[in-house]
């Protein structure tokens, strides 16, 4: 049946209207394309851009320990990441505590394994004998399933040299961190023998105070010089002058002033803690790591402290710890602990040998013991009084902090 035109119109207008339709869609569809691609992109470009470092989750004091619980990974730009910063993960900060039994730091670098993968490896530096040959060197190091460590004799990691568009050589850099890749040699002809490595882990301490999400870098951490070796224990004094406002974690000297002026240092660089009871810091107590030649050395000056009247035994503390040198000692104690400290087998070779030689030589040995054997002498009638009475009244504080930790246990002692 024949259409009348307005029937005809009709029909045109509405498949116009749905072309039209269709046309809008379709640019709404392919704008909405371009965008999503965009934003993907972007996104991706974002995420490539970003790398993983380690932050801290808490204020941090100069000198105080870092443990791994006040450390987290985030992802950040990388353009603002600084490139002495600890990468990937909480790992690598944790290797950066790692040295050999000689002192030698343990590093961690990045190693091409094939053309797809670059792992990170721990790697002891080699001693480069050859002067004319400035080229960093490194023994890999292999962990068995039972966490002994060791290189390979006839293996090295040298930098991995790559071509460039302009034809030129150069050291292959990781694209993230921008830190040399290195590869592994086979050295020919030597024999392929595995080398033990002893390895130890030194507490990383702050060199300066550090704000929360701080991201870590080398140049604001540094290795304790307090090392843990077998003789360390842990002692408790109560004779010591405290600062007003010292705190657990801060660290101090320990000096004997005498009468007449002159101050010695006893030990050195000792980080504190003070025993609390129900949260309350003790009053005088505090709790030092010492070395069993250290632990002989303060049990000497102590009893000095005693005897002679009006000397005192007090702490002093560091201004910026995880930045200044640990103080050398120049207090000596009498002849009868140095041949304790000699005899001693619990007394670490090296510390035992670096006191007595200070006592053997009289430069180092008379400004030291003369002016202490001069107020000994003076005070020698009570002397022996004096120390008893000291050492009754050191023993009865003892007692009292001992009594006040049971009670807060909830007992009846």
């Amino acid at each position: 049946m024949a259409k009348n035109p307005m029937q005809r119109k009709a029909q045109n207008s509405f498949l116009l209207g749905m072309l039209i339709t269709l046309l809008i869609t379709g640019a709404i569809i392919a704008l909405l394309v371009v965008q999503l691609t965009k934003l993907q992109n972007t996104a991706k470009k974002e995420q490539n851009d970003k790398i993983k470092v380690c932050v801290l989750n808490a204020d941090v004091k100069s000198g105080q320990v870092i443990t791994q619980d006040l450390v987290e990974v985030k992802s950040v730009n990388k353009d603002v990441v600084p490139s002495n910063s600890f990468v990937n993960d909480v790992n690598n900060l944790n290797n950066y505590s790692f040295e050999d039994i000689t002192g030698t730091s343990i590093e961690t670098i990045k190693v091409r394994e094939n053309e797809n993968t670059v792992v990170d490896k721990l790697a002891l530096p080699i001693t480069n004998e050859n002067e004319e040959d400035n080229e960093i060197k490194y023994r890999i190091i292999e962990t068995t399933d039972n966490e002994n460590y060791y290189y390979k004799n006839n293996q090295e990691a040298v930098s991995n040299k790559v071509t460039t568009k302009s034809g030129t050589t150069e050291e292959e850099r990781d694209s993230k961190t921008g830190k040399t890749i290195y590869k592994v040699n086979t050295k020919q002809g030597e024999s392929d023998q595995e080398v033990k490595v002893d390895i130890r882990s030194i507490p990383i301490i702050a060199k300066v105070e550090i704000k929360a999400n701080s991201v870590i870098t080398s140049s604001l951490i540094t290795k304790s010089d307090e090392k843990v070796s077998d003789d360390i224990r842990k002692v408790e004094y109560n004779m010591i002058e405290l600062p007003s406002q010292i705190e657990s974690g801060q660290y101090i000297d320990i000096r004997l002033k005498l009468p007449n002026g002159t101050d010695f240092i006893v030990v050195s660089d000792k980080q504190v803690t003070i025993p609390e009871v129900d949260g309350v810091p003790s009053l005088n107590t505090i709790s030092l790591n010492m070395s069993e030649t250290e632990i002989l050395t303060l049990s000497c000056a102590i009893v000095e402290c005693y005897k002679i009247e009006g000397s005192i035994l007090y702490a002093s503390e560091y201004v910026e710890p995880g930045l200044q040198t640990a103080a050398k000692e120049t207090y000596l104690p009498n002849e009868d602990t140095i041949l304790l400290i000699r005899t001693d087998p619990n007394c670490v070779v090296e510390a035992a040998n670096a006191i007595i030689s200070r006592f053997n030589s009289s430069e180092q040995k008379n400004p030291v013991r003369n002016p202490i054997q001069s107020g000994l002498n003076q005070n020698a009638e009570q002397a022996t009084d004096n120390a008893v009475s000291n050492l009754q009244a050191e023993l009865q504080k003892a007692q009292e902090e001992r009594q006040k930790y049971l009670e807060s246990l909830g007992g009846s002692y």
